[in-house]
């Protein structure tokens, strides 16, 4: 079986190599982001995928122009690429080194939903149906043929992070049991697998999520809350922005309030603890 080149810089990536790794594959390298501060030192911090690989003692590169030489050819013998959660694009010259190897683990049922945030977007939309999708990379954001394709659904209490946890595993379980194995053993050139073009007629976009997307005006916010309506729009905006950007508004004094849980409804002032909203 050919080796693998893994791309990935979240715990969804985690995910996805813990499994390629308990598959059996050989991970000859893995290509992530860079150390970044945290804590109040602002310590140099391993991400989570670095921290998996150093653990397995495979090499760590914080660029795909900084990969070495590995017989980037595709095939039998050659090693492919996984790119999962990485979320950067990866340059024309590196897709042309795995000679069409490389794939993609994206979370949701291509082409709708392409972008950087498939999984907020979703849930914001309200939609119930959704899936995980193995697409064959090319130079276009989430537009390459799709190799295989699983459906799932969006429970009521999903996040955008039980939703990822659930569709990168599926797709990780996936990808090992897709077309790709028969593929992988066979040298470029002979008759193999054909993929799904994506219907460009069916496709939709996702945006950057920024801190100003959980932003909501102040009466707004009070409305829903004094009313004790958990709206549907603001009950999604909190299941698709948990974590961050989380729901945030600016008081009439200037003071910066965060929606920290609707059931019970609670509220956080910057330095203070979470408190009810009637106690405000």
């Amino acid at each position: 079986m050919s080796s693998l080149v893994f791309f990935g810089s979240s715990p969804f990536s985690v995910i996805v190599l813990e499994k390629v790794l308990g598959s059996g594959f050989q991970v000859a390298a893995t290509v992530t982001t860079p150390d970044k501060p945290a804590g109040r030192g602002l310590k140099l911090t391993h991400n989570p995928v670095k921290l998996l690989a150093l653990k397995h003692h495979i090499p760590v590169y914080i660029s795909p122009s900084s990969i070495p030489p590995l017989n980037l050819r595709g095939g039998k013998g050659g090693v492919i690429g996984l790119v999962a959660a990485y979320g950067k694009i990866i340059p024309q010259s590196i897709l042309d080194k795995f000679n069409d190897h490389i794939y993609n683990i994206h979370p949701s049922l291509l082409p709708k939903y392409r972008g950087p945030s498939p999984l907020q977007q979703q849930i914001l939309d309200g939609v119930t149906q959704t899936g995980v999708t193995i697409i064959q990379l090319d130079a276009l954001m989430d537009h390459g043929p799709i190799v295989a394709q699983q459906k799932d659904v969006i429970l009521p209490n999903d996040t955008w992070i039980t939703l990822g946890n659930r569709l990168f595993e599926k797709g990780a379980k996936l990808f090992l049991t897709s077309p790709l194995p028969p593929l992988l053993n066979q040298e470029r050139g002979t008759e193999g697998v054909r993929y799904k073009p994506q219907n460009e007629a069916e496709a939709s976009f996702t945006q950057k999520i920024t801190r100003q997307s959980g932003f909501i005006e102040f009466e707004k916010l009070k409305n829903y809350l004094d009313l004790g309506i958990c709206e549907l729009d603001i009950a999604r905006m909190h299941r698709a922005f948990v974590g961050w950007p989380g729901i945030w508004s600016i008081d009439p004094s200037g003071k910066r309030v965060k929606l920290v849980s609707l059931s019970p409804v609670l509220v956080q002032y910057a330095g203070k603890e979470p408190q009810p909203w009637r106690d405000s």
